[in-house]
């Protein structure tokens, strides 16, 4: 009889549901990207009337998701070490575990209340019952396909992370890890999480993916060693990154590889680099994890990218590895002058590239062990210059004078008023050489500081007779740059320069070029050149300009303050590709006077 009575009342309940969903065209699971934590989709209301866009709200969409996984990384990397896991557990902690090797390894021996999820298309079908309130943590065999599930389901909204080496390698070698190992099964509980539905169509896309590589030299989106070594001896057209750090690649990296190192600015420097969407990308990082993270994340940004299998291989992983199959690495190759142009921003200090007149005057006093460089004419160098220093007048005799300009010394180069000693200064450190402007030059900096007359000489100094290394392709690069000044002398761009007055004719007459200010924002917005677009000087200025639409076919003329920082980002442009000049003084400010925009008496815009 109470059997009867609960049949009974279980058709009462199937009826109603099925009279609530005729009732409701809506579908009952909404998705709608939770980072917060679960819950359970029982709970989501259908009484809404408003539209889709209204009931899911903002969802970041999934580069967005993918830049944040990066930008947010905590200290652990998304990941944990093997006898950490293995305390985690000894200790009862409330987490979940997923243990993603095939059903065979799985039901051999387990962790104990490891749930078996299998590598591919099983984790994006059970995305929505991966808890999203608890730790979750993943292992797989070596580490490396972990690494790959870990990325796709932080994406997802579940804060996962791998386990160090995986079951072979890390867990298995954990002493007293016998004790925590079963055949047992676990499963889910009943809970449904919120999964966004771009991100779950996109990891459907990703896992079912993998049936397309399958037995194929990228099968599990990851390349053997010994198919790698094929691909470089063939000179197949692919691209190779090394995440390892900058140290680490120095020391030794695979020949032809570039490194963006693993870590918060990853994706953005992937992301604003020339790493290509058109041609495989192979990653590899130590011994394949992180590898794997990256995989996942690029892929999923349109990259498509595979791992090394072993990475570049450590005593850990052995025999898995590209050192551990025997091949070789190289040591840090010369830089690209692209690469140099780059970083020259990217590590722009905060001095950036220059010291105020007194400072300098300063540590003239004080005989501080450094380079001077007076970069004006020899006529002027001859009637008085700081003492102790050294005349490169301002042209091709900067690039032949390279290598006897120390690189072991603190260099600080003056001109009449900063401008051309921006464009000395950035060539310089692109060459290796630790070189900052004096503010305002000879003219409007140094000469205007107390006291300076007491350190003025006609005495000439000279370089001694060390010589240093220049890497030829700089070095033909700044010969080619100071030989082209010859090109424009006499002209309206003279010393890759432009006056105020022919600016100002140029845009009278329409002309066709592209107007560029490198004044921080506020100052753009308080006042600017009328057409100038805004790219603040800084270390984001060069990818700034690399990733907007300011052109190499047509004359970019380039504005700052004074002129100083203008004349720094035109010398790095052209060495890029860049038909650059600068300004003459710049916006115009009083210490420059007469010099600049403003101080020409031309007006500024706030459009």
């Amino acid at each position: 009889m109470q059997n009867a009575k609960k049949i009974m009342t279980l058709l009462l309940i199937v009826s109603m549901i099925i009279g609530l969903s005729a009732c409701n065209n809506k579908d009952t699971q909404e998705y709608s990207m939770d980072l917060t934590g679960g819950k359970d989709v029982s709970e989501s209301s259908d009484d809404t009337t408003s539209s889709d866009d209204e009931a899911t709200g903002d969802v970041a969409d999934l580069n967005t998701l993918i830049d944040n996984y990066f930008a947010n990384m905590p200290e652990h990397i998304y990941k944990i070490g093997q006898k950490d896991f293995v305390d985690k557990i000894i200790a009862g902690d409330d987490m979940v575990i997923l243990d993603i090797r095939g059903a065979d390894a799985y039901n051999e021996g387990h962790i104990q209340g490891a749930i078996n999820v299998p590598w591919g298309p099983a984790i994006a079908t059970n995305l929505a019952k991966i808890p999203q309130d608890k730790e979750v943590f993943v292992y797989c065999y070596t580490g490396q396909t972990a690494g790959q599930a870990v990325a796709t389901m932080n994406i997802a909204g579940i804060n996962a992370r791998s386990v160090n080496l995986g079951w072979m390698l890390g867990i298995s070698t954990v002493e007293g890890v016998d004790a925590l190992t079963t055949t047992e099964p676990a499963t889910f509980d009943e809970t449904l999480y919120t999964v966004d539905s771009e991100v779950q169509t996109a990891l459907d896309s990703y896992y079912n993916g993998l049936g397309d590589v399958k037995g194929t030299t990228f099968a599990n989106y990851k390349i053997s060693e010994d198919d790698l070594n094929t691909m470089i001896e063939n000179s197949e057209d692919f691209y190779l990154l090394s995440i390892r750090g900058a140290d680490a690649y120095d020391e030794g990296h695979i020949q032809g590889a570039k490194n963006i190192p693993f870590g918060n600015d990853m994706m953005a420097g992937i992301r604003t680099s020339d790493v290509p969407k058109d041609k495989k990308v192979v990653v590899y990082c130590y011994t394949g994890q992180t590898a794997g993270q990256a995989v996942a994340a690029m892929r999923l940004a349109g990259y498509d990218a595979v791992s090394l299998n072993g990475g570049m291989g450590m005593d850990s992983n052995a025999p898995h590895g590209w050192i551990n199959h025997g091949y070789s690495t190289v040591v840090q190759e010369a830089a690209s002058i692209d690469e140099l142009v780059d970083n020259y921003f990217a590590n722009m200090p905060e001095h950036i590239y220059k010291i105020g007149q007194k400072d300098f005057v300063d540590k003239v006093i004080a005989g501080d062990d450094m380079v001077i460089l007076d970069i004006r004419g020899a006529d002027a160098y001859n009637e008085g210059h700081i003492q102790g220093a050294i005349n490169v007048p301002w042209g091709p005799a900067i690039a032949s004078n390279l290598a006897k300009i120390p690189q072991d010394k603190e260099v600080f180069v003056y001109c009449y008023t900063g401008q051309t000693a921006g464009q000395a200064v950035a060539t310089m450190n692109i060459a290796g050489i630790n070189a900052r402007s004096v503010n305002l030059g000879w003219m409007l900096g140094i000469s205007t500081v107390e006291g300076v007359d007491a350190l003025t000489t006609t005495e000439p100094a000279t370089f001694d007779e060390t010589l240093y290394t220049v890497d030829s392709e700089v070095q033909t690069a700044l010969d080619s740059y100071y030989n082209g000044l010859d090109d424009v002398k006499g002209t309206t761009f003279a010393n890759y320069k432009i006056s105020e007055d022919d600016l100002n004719t140029m845009i009278e007459n329409s002309e066709d070029f592209y107007l560029l200010s490198i004044r921080g924002a506020d100052a753009y917005d308080e006042g600017h050149i009328q057409g100038a677009k805004n790219i603040p000087f800084g270390n984001d200025m060069m990818a700034g300009i690399r990733t907007s639409d300011v052109p190499k076919d047509k004359k970019v003329v380039v504005y700052c303050y004074t002129g100083q920082t203008a004349g720094q980002a035109v010398a790095a442009m052209r060495l890029a590709g860049y038909d650059a000049v600068s300004l003459n003084g710049g916006m115009g400010m009083d210490s420059n006077a007469p010099h600049g925009w403003i101080n020409h008496g031309y007006s500024a815009v706030t459009e």
